[in-house]
């Protein structure tokens, strides 16, 4: 019998997802926006986003920030391929019945990096956002906060050789 795409999987015996897993083997974009961005920042990832899902760009992150959530939106109307990856325990997650269509659609992935079961903290978020980046061929940011978590984390990536683009300048 075959496996149904909500049937969950495991790679490299840490991680553990469910929906398409051959998305983790394309090169990646992962798409990242601060929880508050400017208009211009707004713009340009919404534009952006349309570009991308038309053309099928396979993307990554946490979407879990309100711009990062449009963008998601934008990629799963379009049924483009997407990565998303929680940071809690897929076995509690209680997945959008959106994301399941998604799934089920075979244009979306979930990926759990943890065993984590309670509230997202700001530590395991840029967990998941490293997990991310890592995983990507591309980093795109819509805009960061000075000084802000996401901020620390562009940093580090560019630091570590990272390509590294902001859709509303650095």
């Amino acid at each position: 019998m075959k496996n149904s795409l909500l049937s969950s999987w495991q790679k490299d015996g840490v991680v553990s997802g469910v929906g398409n897993a051959t998305y983790l083997e394309l090169p990646l974009t992962a798409f990242f926006a601060s929880r508050r961005c400017s208009g211009r920042a707004i713009r340009a990832a919404m534009d952006w986003s349309v570009q991308q899902a038309s053309i099928k760009t396979p993307l990554i992150g946490g979407f879990h920030s309100p711009l990062e959530q449009s963008v998601l939106e934008v990629m799963l109307a379009a049924q483009a391929p997407v990565v998303v990856v929680i940071a809690r325990k897929l076995q509690t997650a209680k997945l959008p019945a959106k994301w399941r269509t998604a799934i089920e659609a075979g244009n979306l992935a979930v990926v759990s990096i943890t065993d984590y079961t309670q509230r997202l903290t700001t530590e395991v978020a840029m967990q998941r956002n490293h997990w991310a980046a890592r995983h990507a061929s591309k980093i795109v940011i819509a805009e960061d906060s000075s000084g802000g978590s996401l901020a620390v984390c562009a940093a580090q990536w560019r630091q570590d050789g990272y390509p590294v683009e902001y859709l509303a300048g650095a």
